[in-house]
C-alpha cells in the first residue's frame, strides 16, 4: 500500500531499478543515456532526502536503503567512467588511484571501529557528491572535459575522503548528524554506534 512515508523510499528503489537499465546501455555503448541515467540519480538521491524530511518520513532503513543505493550508484557511475571515458581514467590515474584507496580504508576503518558501514553526511561529502555527480554525468555523456574542473573536482573528493578518515578515527561515536570533524567529539549529538 502506497503512503505518505513510503514515497521516499519508492524515489530511492527507482535508483536501484535504473541500475540494470543503466548498465544495459553502458555495455551497448550509448554514453549520453548512461549520463542522463546519472543525472537522474543525482537528483533522486537529492530528492528522497527532501521528501523524507518534508513528509516526515525519516527512518533508520530508509537511510540504510538510500545509502546501499548510492553507493551501488557510485560504484556503477566509476566503472562506467572506465568502460566509456578510458582515457580520462588514464590521464587522471593517480588521483583518482588516491582518492578510490582512501574510500576503500574509510569503509575498513568503518568496519573495524564501529563493525558497520558507517553512513556520514558530512558537509565535504555532500559537496563531493555535489560535484561529482554532475561532472561524472557530463563527463560520460560528452566526454569533453577541463583539466582544471577535472582536477578540482577530483580534490574536492579527495578532501572529503579524507575527513571523512579523520571522523572515523578519531569520534568515539559516529552518526550521520555529524557535520564536520571539527564538530565537537563529546557532544550529544554524536549519537550511539
Amino acid at each position: 500500500m502506497l503512503t505518505r512515508k513510503s514515497i521516499p523510499n519508492l524515489v530511492t528503489g527507482s535508483r536501484l531499478l535504473a541500475l540494470p537499465v543503466l548498465w544495459g546501455f553502458a555495455l551497448a555503448g550509448y554514453p549520453r543515456v548512461v549520463g542522463a541515467g546519472l543525472l537522474f540519480a543525482w537528483l533522486s538521491d537529492a530528492l528522497d532526502g527532501f521528501l523524507a524530511r518534508k513528509l516526515d518520513a525519516q527512518s533508520a532503513w530508509g537511510s540504510r536503503f538510500d545509502s546501499i543505493s548510492d553507493t551501488l550508484m557510485f560504484v556503477s557511475g566509476l566503472a562506467w567512467i572506465v568502460l566509456l571515458r578510458p582515457e580520462f581514467v588514464a590521464e587522471h590515474a593517480a588521483p583518482l588511484m588516491a582518492w578510490v584507496a582512501i574510500g576503500v580504508i574509510n569503509y575498513s576503518v568503518s568496519w573495524i571501529r564501529f563493525r558497520r558501514f558507517v553512513d556520514l553526511h558530512l558537509f565535504s561529502a555532500k559537496a563531493a557528491n555535489f560535484l561529482g555527480f554532475l561532472f561524472a554525468a557530463y563527463l560520460i555523456a560528452f566526454g569533453v572535459e577541463s583539466r582544471g574542473i577535472a582536477y578540482g573536482v577530483i580534490g574536492v573528493c579527495l578532501v572529503a575522503a579524507i575527513e571523512t578518515l579523520l571522523v572515523l578515527v578519531t569520534f568515539q561515536r559516529v552518526d550521520e548528524r555529524i557535520w564536520t570533524v571539527f564538530q565537537r567529539r563529546s557532544a550529544p549529538s554524536t549519537g550511539s554506534t
